[in-house]
Parts: C-alpha cells; sequence; structure tokens
C-alpha cells in the first residue's frame, strides 16, 4: 500500500495573498475530497474520494495512489478556491522502479485566478514529489484552450520543463453524425468479414492464454499488449459489456478493451490488431459492434431527431501522432463526425533528486 506523509507542504505567497487565502495543504481523506470535488470533473472525482493517509512514503515504488492540494480562502467560511489533483505512477525497468508525479487537474475558482495560487499548488507538489525521491513530475496541456497560455506559463522551458508531443484527444457525441459514421462503418465491416473471414467475439471475464502470452511477450512497440487486470485505471473501471475480441481461424488478432471512465464517457482503449490486419476492417469493425450498445441501443439511426446518444452520451479514445496509420485513420473517420479533437503537449520536469532509485532488492528489505 502507498503511504502518504502527514506533513502539510506550505508554500508561502507574498503577505498581501495571505490575507486573502489560507495556506496550501495535503488532501488527506474522503471528506477533504468531498469538501473540493465542485473544482474538477466529474470523471476525475473517484480520484478525490480515494486519496489515501498514512505516515511514510516508504512503500511508494510498489503502488500507485491518488493525491492531491488544496488552497482554501480564509475567513469564516473558509470555502475552497484551488485544487491540483495527481497521481503517483510506478513503472519497472529491469531491477529498478521509475516513479512520477502526474498531474491530471489545475483549477483555481474565475475570481481567485491570476493571483499566483496555480503556482503555489504546483510548487507544493512538485516540491513533495523531490523530498520523495520521485524522478518527474508530468502535466498534459490541452492546445488551443483557455488555459493554455496560463499552463505553459506555469511549466516553462526556462523554468527546467521538458515539451514533448502529448496525444490527440478524440470526443464524439453528436448523435446524428456518429449515427451517420455507424451506418458507414457497419456496411464496411460486413464487407471486409467477408473478404478477410474474422470474426467478433466478447472479451472474457477472465484472461484466456493467448490474452496472458501477450501480457507476458516482452515489450515489442509493434506488438500491442491487452488491459491487465492487475493494473487497474485509476478512474473508472474496466468494461468487459463493451470490449471485444478481433479472431481468425480461431486466433487473436486483435482486441478492443473499454474503459467505463463514468456512467456517462467510454473511452475506446486498448484498441489493436495485430501486423498484416491493419487493412481488414477488424478494428473499426469492433469499434462499430461496440458503438451500436454503448451510444445507440434501441435507437433508429435514420431517424432525424436524434437529441443525444444512449446509454452512453460520450465516447472518446486517444492516439498519438507518431502513429500513422491511427492518424489517418481518425483524419478520415472520425474528425469530421467529432464534437471534441484536442491536440496535447506533455511538459514534464525532471526533479534532482531521481538518481536516488530503488532496486526491487532494497524494497523486498524493507517490506
Amino acid at each position: 500500500m502507498l503511504c502518504i506523509n502527514e506533513t502539510t507542504f506550505i508554500y508561502q505567497e507574498n503577505r498581501y495573498l495571505n490575507k486573502l487565502i489560507g495556506e496550501s495543504f495535503m488532501l488527506l481523506n474522503r471528506k477533504d475530497g468531498v469538501d473540493f470535488k465542485g473544482l474538477t470533473s466529474v470523471s476525475l472525482r473517484p480520484m478525490l474520494f480515494s486519496l489515501i493517509k498514512d505516515k511514510s512514503l516508504k512503500c511508494h515504488c510498489q503502488t500507485e495512489a491518488n493525491i492531491a492540494w488544496g488552497l482554501r480562502s480564509s475567513g469564516p467560511k473558509s470555502e475552497p478556491i484551488a485544487l491540483l489533483l495527481a497521481r503517483i505512477n510506478s513503472t519497472s525497468k529491469g531491477n529498478k522502479f521509475y516513479h512520477e508525479l502526474q498531474i491530471y487537474s489545475l483549477a483555481v475558482r474565475r475570481p481567485w485566478q491570476g493571483k499566483g495560487i496555480a503556482r503555489n499548488l504546483l510548487q507544493a507538489a512538485t516540491g513533495w514529489a523531490e523530498t520523495q525521491a520521485l524522478n518527474q513530475v508530468t502535466l498534459v496541456i490541452p492546445e488551443n484552450q483557455t488555459s493554455t497560455p496560463a499552463l505553459k506559463r506555469l511549466t516553462s522551458l526556462e523554468a527546467g520543463w521538458n515539451d514533448s508531443p502529448g496525444k490527440v484527444i478524440v470526443t464524439l457525441s453528436d448523435p446524428i453524425k456518429v449515427g451517420a459514421l455507424l451506418v458507414r462503418l457497419e456496411k464496411m465491416a460486413k464487407r471486409q468479414k467477408q473478404r478477410w473471414g474474422w470474426k467478433i467475439a466478447p472479451y472474457p471475464d477472465e484472461l484466456t492464454s493467448e490474452l496472458q502470452a501477450r501480457l507476458t511477450a516482452p515489450d515489442d512497440h509493434n506488438i500491442g499488449k491487452p488491459y491487465d487486470p492487475n493494473q487497474p485505471y485509476s478512474t473508472g473501471w474496466h468494461s468487459l459489456t463493451y470490449s471485444r475480441l478481433l479472431m481468425a481461424d480461431d486466433k487473436l488478432v486483435g482486441w478492443l478493451a473499454a474503459h467505463q471512465v463514468s456512467p456517462n464517457l467510454l473511452r475506446y482503449n486498448k484498441v489493436w490488431v495485430d501486423p498484416g490486419w491493419e487493412k481488414s476492417g477488424g478494428l473499426l469493425a469492433m469499434v462499430a459492434d461496440v458503438m451500436r450498445p454503448a451510444h445507440f441501443a434501441g435507437v433508429d439511426l435514420h431517424a432525424y431527431n436524434l437529441k443525444s446518444c444512449k446509454p452512453i452520451p460520450k465516447g472518446c479514445f486517444f492516439f498519438h501522432p507518431n502513429h500513422i496509420n491511427m492518424s489517418r485513420m481518425s483524419e478520415r473517420h472520425f474528425r469530421p463526425v467529432a464534437s471534441q479533437w484536442v491536440e496535447t503537449r506533455i511538459r514534464s520536469l525532471p526533479l534532482p533528486r531521481a538518481s536516488k532509485s530503488y532496486t526491487k532488492e532494497k524494497v523486498s528489505s524493507e517490506e
């Protein structure tokens, strides 16, 4: 279990600002999370409700956990006015663990913006991450949004932050446009299935030997990995109902593992077809096979009065622009019907104490 130090991390603003607001503090329990829930999206609120409280961080290299800092206004009401929500992600490389503090949300209520509050929270988070010997802090910045300039100033290259391309976030929610796309995809899938001979199967509730073999195979950028039940999502859940396998001659050649982020949002995650099957239509066929029950259950797609998708109003997926095939497919089929198409940048801050790494042998001696 990840344990969080109870020490309060404080960044002092100037005296004038301290009269207006309280001091930044680490949120340590569910009550704190409930108080600050209005400062983050509905899909991220489960992270706020699962904050972990304990005395030390010695086990942080084995697990992951959600963590947050908040700021209240001064005075009798002491209202929540700002929130930074993050997650510690841990991965292993050989016999070493690599730890990252990934910032999911940074928000300041409008009347309090422009007073250095966001910088206050960011410095509290990065300072804490450094004391815990984490390797880096990362923040995904959406391009061409109202918040983009402020976030880029907070994570300037001059301050030591690195910049790299992030994923493109595609959201589908317009029932007329997406419904028309679904009709086209289903027609395409019917033709391609006859030509290639694949079939779509339900995603199993327990890993098959083929799925297990894919998970345990050595990392290869040319071969994808399915959903790993030993690494659950930080928010939402893996949806068997809306996940699929692509089979050919009773062999696994692809999959779609759906991530139900919230009751109103389904993420098409872990979408994959093996090399040689990219032009088979199997990937888009799996997407169509999920779109129908997820967003158009019992709906006449030829009706002109569709007001919303149901039972799940929105679907989304991410892709990296370096993935040429995925980029081309998304530009062709999904960009024309997307309600949101957001390109992102990743800002990362290497921490000075990153050289203090942990090995598996050292962790074992501390247990």
